[in-house]
This record gives structure tokens, sequence and C-alpha cells, in this order.
């Protein structure tokens, strides 16, 4: 379901919907609104930085593979059918 058909969806939900749901809407809206924290980036382990910072070396270098190429060489491998 992409945006437009969700935004729809949920416009539909909140015309029908109680106050205290209403409420409950407007609080999560209210604390989206208000996180700056939108980055969790920096609150990722070390370690985990450290492998995210070198894949993308790795893509900026052009050592990546299209993801349908790597699926067609493990159905290959394994006798996998598609």
């Amino acid at each position: 379901m992409g945006a437009p058909e969700l935004r729809d969806k949920l416009i539909r939900i909140i015309k029908t919907s109680d106050e205290k749901f209403l409420r409950m809407v407007n609080a999560l809206h209210m604390h989206y609104a208000n996180d700056e924290t939108t980055d969790f980036y920096g609150e990722l382990p070390h370690e985990i930085q450290d492998i995210l910072m070198e894949s993308r070396a790795q893509a900026q270098r052009g050592e990546t593979r299209p993801h349908a190429d790597v699926m067609q060489e493990y159905r290959e491998k394994y006798g996998i059918a598609r």
C-alpha cells in the first residue's frame, strides 16, 4: 500500500472514529512532529557503524552486484526453481 492509498484509508478511519481514538492519533502526531531525532545512526553500536561505512565505501567504489544476479547464482547453486 503506497502513501496515497494509506492516506485515503486513514482519512476514512478518522472520519468514523470516536474521540478517544482521535486523541491517540493526535498524540502520536504531536510526538512525531516534535521528534527531531530521525537520524539514529549515532545511537548504533560502533561495530555496526563501521560495517555500514565500509558497505557505503564498497558501493561508492562500484563493488556491488545486482540482487537479481545474486539470486540467480544461488538458485543455480542450490537447485532452487523459480
